[in-house]
């Protein structure tokens, strides 16, 4: 195993560890470690950087490679796919879809009122229940 932890004054260090199997060399773990590292600190250097754009609010977000990236490009296919489908969904409803939430049988509707009721008071703080 070995670790590395770059660690740059005033700035956050990247820790993780790289594990290796018995059965490799040393030689091959070294190049695999060191490309790893080299990866790491190119992706952390970026990191930094887009996220310093989103706070000046000049952040563009560019393209990924076809090739290099499929799995990043996979994974937003999906999201994208799933989110969108979700819209629609929403969009013939008329309304907010909540799949999380418990939905009171047809006879309680005391209940329903209660939670209507509860909803409508202005001292209801929606906002300091957002996580």
């Amino acid at each position: 195993m070995q670790r590395f932890v770059p660690i740059s004054p005033g700035k956050t260090a990247v820790r993780y560890e790289v594990y290796r199997n018995k059965q490799v060399t040393e030689e091959a773990f070294q190049f695999v470690s060191n490309m790893y590292k080299r990866v790491m600190t190119e992706d952390k250097a970026l990191c930094t950087a887009a996220q310093k754009n989103l706070d000046n609010g000049v952040f563009v977000n560019g393209e990924m490679h076809p090739k290099m990236e499929k799995g990043p490009l996979y994974f937003q296919k999906l999201v994208r796919e799933t989110v969108t489908d979700f819209h629609k969904r929403e969009q013939s409803a008329k309304q907010e879809i909540w799949p999380a939430r418990q939905r009171l049988p047809g006879s309680a509707s005391e209940s329903a009122q209660d939670i209507e009721f509860c909803s409508s008071l202005a001292c209801t703080d929606k906002e300091s229940l957002a996580w």
